[in-house]
Formats: C-alpha cells, structure tokens, sequence
C-alpha cells in the first residue's frame, strides 16, 4: 500500500486539484455545443497544444458538425497535413472540390465532409484524430498524409520537440499530457530545456533552415518506421470502428521543384538537373525522385513515404479498404509523366487544377462505397472544373487573392532560394497579371450573380458567404462585405477569422462599437490571434487611448512580431513623444520587411520632425521607390530636399505631388517658396 497506492492518491490528488484550478486544455479535437437547441461538435483550439508548443500551435479549420448525423446522410472525414487541409486556401481546397463533385453527381444525397486537416501536422498527430473521428459515425475516411514525417511533432528535423524518438516514447508522451498533471511536467520541461535556437513564434518553412538532414542520418529510418506504425494504426482505427477507409499515396512536384538543401554538391542538387534533362524521357522520373528523397530539407513524401503507404493498402487489402495512387495517376496524366507546376503552386500545395484533379481521384472511390439509396437519380458524368468553380463562388477576384498570397510566400526562405524560384515567379505574375481585365467593373455583375447563385444552391456552406465577402470588399462594398461576414459566422460560430474580418470592415465604416464586439469575440475564441489584438489597439489608438493601444500592440507582437505591429507601435510611442522608442520600432518593422513603404515614411516623418532631414530623405526616396502613386510621399522628399536646399529636387518632388494629386494645395505652396532659393 506504501508503495502503490500512496503514490498513486497522490498523483490523483495533484490532477484533481489542477483540474479545480482550471489548469490545462482539453486534449479532444471535438467540443460539444449546443446551438439553437441542437447538439454539435465543434473544433477545440487547444487540439493541437499537445504536439508544439504554445508560441508555434496550429489550429483545424472550423467545423460544425451534428452530435447525432441525419438519415440518409453520408460523412467523409479527411485527414491529414496542408495539403489535404486546403492550404493556401482551405475554401478552394481538394476537399471542396470533392464535396463539389459529389453534389453534382448525386444531387439527391446528403454528403458531410469534415476536413481534420492542419497545417504543420504528421502521422503522431493525426492517429489521435483519426481515433476521435472512428467515434463519429464516419462513412468514408480519407487519409492523405505524409510530407511532414521529417519537419513535423517528433520528425528527424522538427523544430517542435524531440527529433525522431521511438514510436513508444512519442505515445508515452502523448498518453501523459492527457491528463493536467502531464501538461504541467511538459510545460515545465519546455520552459527548462528549450533550445535558445527553437523559433520564438511560427516562421512556415524558414523555421526549418539549419535542420538538414543528410540522405544516410539515422534518424530519417526511425520517422519511416514510425510513420508505418502510425498509419497501420489508422487504418485499424478506420477498419474496427465500420466506415470504409480510402487510402491515397501523395503526389509531389518533382519536375519543378529543386531541393530545398543539398548538402553533397554531387547529390541531390546534381539529381534534380541531370532529371530535368532528361525530360520527358521515363529516366527523368527516376532522378527526379531521387532528388527528392535526399533533399537535405525534407518537405516532400518520399518514395519511401509512398511505399509504406501502398504496403498497407495490400496489408489490408478487402472490401472496406480503398485505395487511389494519387502520385501515379496525377503523374500519367501529365505530358511529361511528372507533376510539376501544372498541378501545384510550390512543392506540395495544389493549385486549382490540381486540387479538382485530385478530388476527381477520390469522388471515383467514394462512388463505389456509395450505397444504392444515394446513387438514385445520378448525373452521367462527374462536373467539369468550370462547374465546380461557380459552385464553390471562385472567380478571378478569388484567383488573383489567392495567387497574391503565394506570390508572397515565394519571395521568402526556402522558397525563394531555389534555383528556379524567379521563373516560378514570374509565372505566377503573369497569371496575376492575366486576371486584371477579367476582374474589370463590368465584369463585376457576373461574378455577383456566379456567387449568389452558388449560396442559393448551398445555402448551410459557410465558405460561400466568405468568399462573398472577399469580392465585394475589392470592389467597394464595404457593408455588404460586412453583411457576408456576418452570415459567415452565423453559419459557422467558431470561426475567428468572421469576426475579425467583419470588425476590420466595421472599423472602416465608422462603426467602433460594433467593430470592436466582432473583435473581441475573435480573441475570445481564438486567444493568441494576433491580428485580432492589433485590430483592437487600433481601436483604442483611434480614441485617443494610447496606453490601451499600446498594450494591445505590443500582445499582438509578442503572439507573433510582424512589420505591421511594430509601424503601430511606433506610431503610439510616436504620440506620446517618445522619439528614441518610436523610431526603434520603425527600424524594426523595417528589419522585418525592408519593403515595408509605410515603415519607411513614418520612420521618414519621425526623423523629419527632429531636424534629421538627411536621413528622412533617404526614407521618403525609398516611399516613392517603393510606391510612386503615393502622393504624400513625393510631397514629403520635396519638403526634405528643401530643408537640404536642393531646390529643383525638392521643386520636381512638388510638382509629381500636383500630377498625382492636383488638389494638395499644401504642395502648391511648397512649389511656390522652392522657386526662391
């Protein structure tokens, strides 16, 4: 008893009273709610607080699913990584166009997709979902993981934690952090182990650079052997609990994507170009593939990935095992035999095309578990792409925000060191630049009614009513946008990036109060969003609340530091007269984005105001580099150019400030007094 039980009242003695205190999360992916008098499970946005730390969590898509599922209903849950997530854009995603797909060929059946996908993920976390999901009376499970066995929670190059430990440590550690007494030793253990290189906050890919792995590294067999484990679990999970289990190898861009860290010059770099010149010959692939296997930053599945996914397939090969070689069949039907940028916009994210051709893939499984009742009334054929674009309300405003985002994501690290990366941008301009007469104000009209029909047709989709919302702020609709926002929410309530969204709108119509009840509840259901915090110190700064702006600035950039949150910053200090501090927070935002043109003319005024006109100018020759239409900018180089008496730059400056803006009366009288040295 001494030994035994004493020690183990105590243990129950330490959870019970953390419990009572409130410490800790609840480990579940579901939370329970009742909503107009219905039960529903919702997403728990502390899921994921068992696999990263705090500063670095990720968070599932919204869902909003019935407790008890409707007769008649058919419920295909997803899972996976990003890339079965959605990523760049969850409402454009695979998973959308599957659900697309489905209605239109069997228009009188009810499908439920729940997409578990998230982004950062791997196989130890998506077991435990997967046997949440076998308590939820799935018909079809989906399951497309595998590029981020290396990079994610207990991978050979993750930044999360312990890098590739054995299958049973992981669980071991699981199982403990399920109860509060758990989560405390884990909190305890992070704040006296953390390495000073671990990422602060959530940094994508770039986190990873420093973690290459080379082709022979011990650690790259004991991810294989836990990824197999894992995924065998999951199949079982999926198999004992009654829903018919898909399984779908992943499909990769070889053909485009260089290696992201070739630490041998004869490896993977030189297995990429010797690929590549060998196209469209079937030895390409071989090289190609290699390329991928050994690339040092490993953000791909590999073939050894696949491998152990197509073994399973035969290891539980019957009939409620499925099975789509996505990375086969996408690859034949390519010109080349290799996916490239046709099918995704960087290394593992579909673009449009890709994510239907790939839903096309898994709507042709999904139609041979489909029972008799639901195949009544089915259309001949599956929907074109076209089709399934006007369903899901994507129009070239969504394209071009969409292309914006990855654009973006491009010019930073890794990315943007590949060898190709400037012909890969440039492709992406020019597509950009493709859609610009496409989204003409005549145009307009037809895009409006595309999306109005598409809510008709799916009025419950919550995706639909934002993606509303999204074109009808781009072109001026600044309360309907709101409106959209609003409807968003409404259909699905936990869903933070509504409420902020619509606040952001409020704040510009004018409507503080409202705005900032939309606000607070996105920090209410999402505590660390960050922007959701800048947005509300916004609010305080724009009724002169500076110390409350203050404060919420600098939460929203000790949640995760951005360019934005540092020009704010500045810009209170700035009013409250503390120069030395508001220009360290300019120069700060600017270290983040030295493009940043608003960095730079407010750091640029700041300087101004202290007779530092040298360096101002330098800061506004960079504004009107950087933004040449922006009056204000060329108005205040003019007026440093005076101050440092050069009167024809500083007349010049005044005179493109009258061009763009004939009005500014301000740069008529600054004009009038350059003309007199």
């Amino acid at each position: 008893m001494a030994v035994v039980l004493l020690p183990l009242l105590a243990l129950c003695l330490a959870e019970g009273v953390l419990r009572l205190a409130g410490y800790g999360y609840d480990t579940h992916l579901f939370e329970k709610q009742t909503l107009h008098g219905a039960e529903f499970f919702l997403n728990n946005e502390h899921f994921s607080d068992r696999f990263f730390p705090p500063e670095l969590a990720r968070w599932p898509s919204p869902v909003l699913m019935p407790a008890v599922k409707a007769p008649g209903t058919y419920r295909i849950f997803i899972m996976g990584e990003s890339a079965a997530q959605g990523d760049p854009q969850p409402a454009f995603g695979p998973a959308r166009y599957l659900e697309a797909l489905l209605r239109e060929r069997f228009p009188r059946a009810h499908f439920e997709i729940v997409n578990v996908g998230i982004t950062a993920i791997n196989s130890h976390v998506i077991l435990p979902i997967a046997r949440e999901c076998a308590r939820h009376d799935g018909d079809l499970w989906i399951v497309y993981m595998g590029n981020n066995e290396m990079v994610g929670p207990f991978g050979a190059a993750t930044v999360f934690g312990a890098q590739a430990p054995p299958l049973f440590f992981v669980r071991l550690n699981l199982a403990l952090q399920q109860t509060r007494l758990g989560q405390a030793l884990m909190d305890l253990s992070r704040r006296l182990h953390q390495k000073k290189s671990a990422p602060a906050h959530w940094g994508g890919m770039e986190m990873f650079l420093g973690q290459e792995l080379r082709p022979n590294d011990p650690r790259r067999e004991r991810v294989y052997r836990n990824f197999t484990g894992n995924l065998r679990d999951i199949v079982r999970a999926g198999l004992d609990a009654g829903p018919r289990v898909l399984l779908s190898t992943v499909a990769v861009n070889l053909k485009d994507c260089p290696p992201f860290a070739s630490p041998d010059p004869a490896g993977p770099a030189a297995e990429f170009r010797l690929g590549q010149s060998l196209l469209p010959s079937a030895a390409a692939r071989e090289h190609l593939q290699k390329a991928c296997d050994d690339d040092g930053l490993s953000f791909r599945a590999d073939s050894r990935i696949n491998g152990a996914i197509r073994d399973a397939a035969a290891a539980f090969a019957g009939p409620n095992l499925l099975f789509c070689d996505a990375a086969r069949d996408l690859a034949a039907a390519q010109p080349d035999g290799v996916c490239g940028q046709e099918t995704f916009y960087e290394h593992v994210h579909f673009n449009f095309p890709g994510a239907y051709h790939l839903a096309l893939l898994w709507a042709a499984q999904t139609e041979k578990c489909l029972p008799d009742a639901l195949r009544a009334g089915a259309a001949s054929s599956w929907a074109s792409q076209e089709i399934c674009d006007a369903r899901l309300g994507i129009t070239a405003w969504n394209r071009s925000d969409v292309l914006h985002d990855v654009l973006g994501r491009l010019q930073k690290p890794p990315l943007n060191s590949q060898s190709n990366n400037p012909w890969r941008i440039e492709l992406l301009q020019h597509e950009i630049d493709g859609l610009r007469a496409a989204k003409s104000a005549a145009a307009a009209p037809a895009a409006r009614a595309l999306y109005e029909d598409a809510i008709q047709r799916a009025p419950a989709d919550y995706y639909l009513p934002e993606n509303y919302a999204e074109f009808l702020e781009l072109t001026g609709d600044l309360r309907g946008a709101a409106a959209q926002w609003r409807r968003g929410h409404e259909l699905m309530p936990r869903n933070p990036l509504a409420y902020l969204s619509e606040g952001q709108l409020l704040m510009k119509l004018g409507q503080a109060e409202p705005a900032r009840a939309a606000l607070q509840e996105a920090v209410r259901l999402h505590p660390r969003y960050s922007e959701a915090w800048l947005e509300l110190g916004k609010l305080d700064a724009s009724a002169n609340h500076l110390d409350l702006a203050l404060e919420k600035y600098r939460h929203a950039a000790a949640l995760q530091p951005s360019p934005e949150a540092y020009l704010c910053i500045g810009k209170a200090l700035s009013l409250q007269k503390h120069s030395p501090e508001s220009l360290a927070s300019f120069r700060l935002a600017l270290a983040y984005n030295p493009s940043y043109w608003e960095a730079h003319y407010a750091l640029g005024g700041e300087l101004g105001l202290h007779d530092q006109f040298a360096e101002a100018r330098h800061e506004f020759e960079e504004v009107v580099r950087l933004n040449p239409n922006f009056p204000m900018g060329h108005l205040n180089l003019g007026v440093a150019l005076l101050k440092l008496n050069d009167y024809p730059g500083a007349r010049e400056q005044f005179n493109e400030t009258l061009r763009l803006d004939p009005a500014n009366q301000t740069a008529r009288a600054y004009l009038a007094s350059a003309r007199q040295p």
